[in-house]
């Protein structure tokens, strides 16, 4: 079973780096302090009610009959409770695995509700201590619910067949699971002052998933009890050590797929400020340079999502736009601006743009398919392309997208020599060449968004490119738009 933590010492812990963040005024200080004890009075009245309705049922079990079961095993059983409580394990910040689940729905099941109650009451004796709150929501609420399993179970079966058990197990560890989640959803709501729902798929998750090995361990156990000897409750020991083992490797796991998960983000979040980084650097080069490649990033985005394709491909579809022409910082100067006929060696200075920026990119780990595509934008679907000569299929799908939302932009943007095309030109130049230059497919959906996009889209007017580099941090990070390109330009 899982519970939640009310660490010992959460009442004495360090600012957040956003409370640190926050002028101390005097108003802020009582408003803080006024939350506070809100919290702290709301977790003592919450604390109280659990103990109040534990002892509440407790006198309903009495007066009906109920009665504490064999005392030598209760007190065996409650013994190997507390010891399992002392091998508790953290699995988050929020929840630690219990491993005395196993006595005590054992206690439930044979000795009965008021056994279980007395059995759940001692195992937690040993962490009596401030706060006092804690120990009382968790206690009580643990009290409370093993009392309710252990009612189920008694009023579910009469007879101590192996099947019965069963039955009678079952419904008494999913209550204990449910209600055990219920008060740790309640409690956390009232601490943390937010949804539970994140820590209740995590307990549930985890505490179902125990509930497969649990069960039909204490059902043969609660058997063994019945038909062989009472004193087979010793071997609770051997699984209690077992459903710790299973819980400290959860942790581990757990521990290292977070870790992996953190140094992925890490290294993704390294890489992007580095992409936004070589755009901010191309713009203060040659503003024209950026601000069409935002308009490309735009584009090859749209083209991708019209064609149908994965989320993560209309992400690398923008990033391919924004990066495609990140080659031509290595352009001399004055080139990109000549306004008349171009040198054979500066034509070749510009067509060296896409390897020069495939090479700059391929050294960013995790770049290597924007590298590609940034390579051979320029390559024809007929083959006559450069710098390979690749044709079809062979130019890779990223590179095909930006070719075509490349083109585009060029062809309705002013250029040093020459000035842009109408949109309605520029669209018949790209359907005419479909086939030949441009993978037909793709101009048929870039086509189709025109047809359905404003005018100003259609006209080709740059976007900025700082608005398009705090978009893609925000689809990256899931940060809002604005804030997310504040930190691009850090």
């Amino acid at each position: 079973m899982l519970s939640s933590l009310l660490t010992k010492d959460y009442e004495k812990r360090p600012p957040s780096i956003r409370e640190a963040s926050i002028p101390l005024g005097a108003d802020n200080t009582r408003e803080r302090r006024l939350t506070s004890q809100q919290q702290t009075l709301a977790l003592r009245i919450y604390g109280a009610l659990l103990a109040l309705g534990a002892v509440a049922f407790s006198s309903i079990l009495l007066s009906r009959g109920y009665h504490f079961g064999p005392l030598v095993p209760t007190v065996i059983t409650a013994a190997v409770a507390l010891l399992c409580e002392r091998l508790n394990v953290r699995v988050s910040p929020h929840l630690e695995a219990s491993v005395s689940f196993l006595p005590v729905i054992f206690a439930a099941v044979i000795l009965g509700p008021i056994s279980a109650m007395a059995v759940a009451f001692i195992c937690l004796l040993g962490d009596v201590g401030r706060p006092w709150e804690r120990w009382v929501i968790w206690t009580s609420s643990r009290c409370l619910v093993f009392e309710l399993a252990g009612f189920a179970a008694a009023i579910s079966s009469s007879t101590t067949t192996l099947s019965k058990l069963f039955v009678a197990t079952l419904i008494a560890s999913a209550i204990a699971v449910s209600g055990d989640s219920i008060a740790t959803a309640i409690t956390l709501s009232i601490r943390e002052s937010r949804t539970p729902r994140t820590y209740l798929h995590e307990l549930l998750q985890v505490s179902f998933t125990g509930m497969l090995v649990y069960v039909p361990v204490i059902a043969a156990l609660a058997y063994a009890y019945t038909h062989i000897s009472p004193w087979s409750a010793v071997v609770f020991v051997g699984p209690a050590f077992a459903a710790q083992r299973y819980f400290v490797l959860y942790r581990e796991q757990s521990r290292a797929t977070s870790e992996l998960a953190s140094a992925v983000a890490k290294l993704e979040r390294v890489n992007l400020s580095f992409a936004s980084a070589l755009v901010t650097a191309l713009d203060a080069r040659d503003h024209y340079t950026a601000g069409h490649s935002a308009t490309v990033a735009v584009y090859a985005h749209d083209i991708a999502k019209q064609l149908g394709l994965p989320e993560g491909t209309q992400k690398r579809a923008h990033l391919c736009g924004l990066l495609h022409d990140i080659g031509k910082i290595g352009v001399p100067t004055g080139v990109l601006e000549k306004e008349g006929p171009l040198k054979r060696v500066e034509r070749q200075a510009i067509e060296n743009h896409a390897p020069v920026g495939a090479t700059i990119l391929g050294r960013i780990e995790g770049y290597e398919e924007i590298a590609i595509a940034v390579r051979h934008h320029h390559e024809r679907f007929d083959g006559t392309g450069y710098p390979e000569q690749r044709s079809g299929e062979d130019i890779s799908e990223l590179a095909r997208l930006v070719a075509v939302a490349d083109a585009y932009s060029a062809m309705t943007s002013d250029r040093p020599y020459r000035t842009a095309l109408y949109r309605e030109e520029a669209r018949e130049r790209l359907e005419r060449g479909a086939g030949t230059q441009f993978d037909p497919e793709v101009v048929k959906a870039f086509v189709e968004v025109l047809e359905r996009e404003s005018e100003s889209y259609a006209a080709g007017s740059d976007w900025d490119f700082e608005a398009e580099i705090g978009k893609l941090m925000a689809q990256e990070f899931g940060r809002s738009p604005a804030l997310a390109g504040e930190a691009s330009l850090v």
